[in-house]
């Protein structure tokens, strides 16, 4: 498994595992929507979505939020 591949996996997980967070809320804010209020099982697949278009910028502040 590739770095960037290894991070999207450790971002989206722990978003899942926990999503009353401010760690997920942060994450799923900046990639997905600013306004967003709450993070849902369909949250979680379209961050998972976003990751795969991502910069590997973009995903290395995420999994640094997420560890």
């Amino acid at each position: 498994m590739s770095r960037r591949s290894h991070e999207i996996e450790t971002i989206c997980s722990f978003v899942k595992e926990h999503p009353h967070s401010y760690a997920s809320l942060a994450v799923c804010r900046r990639a997905i929507d600013s306004e967003l209020e709450q993070v849902s099982s369909s949250i979680v697949d379209e961050l998972r979505e976003h990751l795969t278009q991502a910069s590997d910028d973009e995903i290395s502040a995420y999994y640094s939020i997420v560890t």
